[in-house]
């Protein structure tokens, strides 16, 4: 798979920080940069992680049933992408649907997911999912 370009790098990286400062609309606009020129299996990931921050910007205005829908979205294509890919699983995939999947149980329970997604963004979520091989 080749690698992102330089421009596709930097949309990504903005778009990672926008996530860090909760930014979650700019986040979306800067990887749907990057994701209208995919294919396959990384078009597939890129999608769901478009959907984890459309699904945070949608919390953020009370908008729990749009939040919901994009998670479960989202996790349709890590279950995708899960079942697809060759043992051992991408772990950016694993861990993005660890992220969708606690997002949701928290939205349920009447819980804000925003500490676990700042969390998330943080810790867990670094340039090296730029890189993820979907093989």
């Amino acid at each position: 798979m080749a690698a992102f370009d330089a421009q596709a790098l930097a949309s990504l990286r903005q778009g990672l920080a926008h996530f860090r400062a909760h930014d979650y609309f700019a986040a979306h606009d800067a990887w749907e940069e990057v994701w209208q020129d995919l294919s396959g299996r990384r078009r597939l990931f890129w999608q769901a992680m478009i959907q984890l921050v459309v699904g945070g910007y949608h919390f953020t205005n009370g908008n729990l049933r749009g939040c919901q829908g994009q998670w479960h979205k989202a996790l349709a294509k890590c279950d995708s992408l899960l079942q697809q890919c060759a043992a051992p699983s991408p772990e950016p995939v694993v861990q993005l649907w660890d992220i969708l999947h606690t997002g949701l149980t928290l939205v349920e329970r009447g819980e804000s997911p925003l500490p676990h997604l700042e969390r998330c963004a943080a810790d867990v979520i670094s340039d090296t999912w730029f890189a993820v091989d979907f093989a």
